[in-house]
């Protein structure tokens, strides 16, 4: 049953992102991808916001999962997510991020996986 949920997740996710990619390709910029900072964040639906977390959160959970199946240590990075948001829901996590970025309008040009990890998971890692 968790298997079938995995996998399920995992299909979801792809989907998103293939769906994405033809409306992306007309507003090409010589950026395509454009770093996740406050600045975007906060101008980003809800919607949106889950939609990040999700994608980067199963990827995330995807690569720890094989790599345990191969007995191979994650990465820092994976274990941390997978450790340290554990009992967040993405609501929980993306209201932190928004509570971040409000306190701190002077950091919006910091990467949101850098605000995760240095404000959300490294304090939780150090209890």
């Amino acid at each position: 049953m968790k298997i079938r949920h995995f996998v399920f997740t995992f299909l979801l996710a792809a989907l998103f992102c293939i769906w994405s990619i033809p409306s992306n390709a007309q507003n090409a910029t010589s950026h395509p991808a454009p770093d996740v900072d406050g600045v975007v964040w906060m101008k980003s639906s809800d919607l949106e916001k889950k939609a990040f977390l999700f994608g980067a959160g199963s990827a995330l959970v995807l690569e720890y999962h094989l790599r345990e199946k191969h007995s191979q240590e994650p990465s820092k990075l994976v274990i941390g997510w997978v450790d340290g948001l554990k009992d967040m829901s993405w609501s929980d996590l993306s209201n932190a991020i928004d509570a971040y970025y409000r306190a701190n309008p002077d950091k919006m040009q910091r990467d949101v996986f850098d605000v995760i990890w240095h404000e959300i998971i490294a304090p939780k890692r150090k209890n």
